[in-house]
């Protein structure tokens, strides 16, 4: 009996310790909102902010994207004063890669109010590599592209593209 407890035990800790090893060896790690893929490139450390502002317009604060590198080769992409519904339910983040066309996704679980309010939405991609890349911002579903940026990802990438709406 006493042998078999200690077989027990020990199976369950090699069980812990694998499932450990394992998650840290991925190279994607985070809040556990990962997005992996089977070529490596994963979401990583997605952060949203509460709503700062309500609004029954667009809000006076500028909206903007801000692209860098990270180190791995992994891109920041901050998304401030994102304007979504000021009661949205849950907001998420998503990314995937094609080529070096990044698709990121921001939806909203609801709209469950008749005004806006601006948000700070922030994510990691990656890995990359040096070169050209495109980032299309969705809304919604990876149907129709709301914003289209252009870069050449490198060690010293710290851009800024301000969000400009026609009325």
């Amino acid at each position: 009996m006493k042998r078999t407890v200690e077989m027990i035990s020990m199976t369950l800790i090699i069980i812990v310790l694998a499932a450990f090893l394992g998650s840290t060896l991925m190279g994607c790690s985070g809040d556990g909102t990962d997005e992996g893929s089977s070529n490596g490139f994963c979401v990583r450390d997605v952060a949203i902010s509460g709503c700062k502002n309500t609004s029954h317009t667009r809000s006076e604060y500028p909206e903007y994207f801000e692209f860098k590198a990270l180190d791995g080769g992994y891109l920041s992409v901050n998304h401030v004063n994102a304007l979504f519904n000021c009661v949205p339910g849950e907001l998420k983040m998503e990314a995937t890669i094609d080529g070096n066309v990044i698709k990121i996704l921001e939806t909203e679980e609801k709209s469950l109010a008749n005004c806006v309010c601006p948000y700070d939405l922030y994510c990691e991609v990656g890995p990359l590599s040096n070169g050209d890349y495109e980032v299309v911002i969705y809304h919604g579903s990876f149907e129709i592209p709301v914003r289209k940026f252009s870069f050449t990802y490198n060690k010293r990438l710290n851009v800024k593209y301000e969000v400009t709406y026609d009325d």
